[in-house]
């Protein structure tokens, strides 16, 4: 009977081999409020645009 427990325990406690149970890409996971949408780099790229153009129509 103990020795079923201590098995048990054993079985329990136990961690899988991390190479056997982790599959994916291989790419870091990012965090989803570094994430963005295509739209949302668009509307960024759009203001980094008007941005420079008002940046040189400023200049002397």
């Amino acid at each position: 009977m103990l020795r079923a427990l201590v098995s048990r325990a054993r079985e329990w406690i136990a961690v899988d081999d991390p190479e056997d149970r982790i599959e994916g890409s291989g790419e870091p996971i990012m965090s989803p409020k570094n994430r963005r949408s295509p739209e949302a780099q668009r509307v960024l790229r759009e203001s980094r645009d008007l941005e420079e153009r008002h940046e040189r129509r400023d200049e002397p």
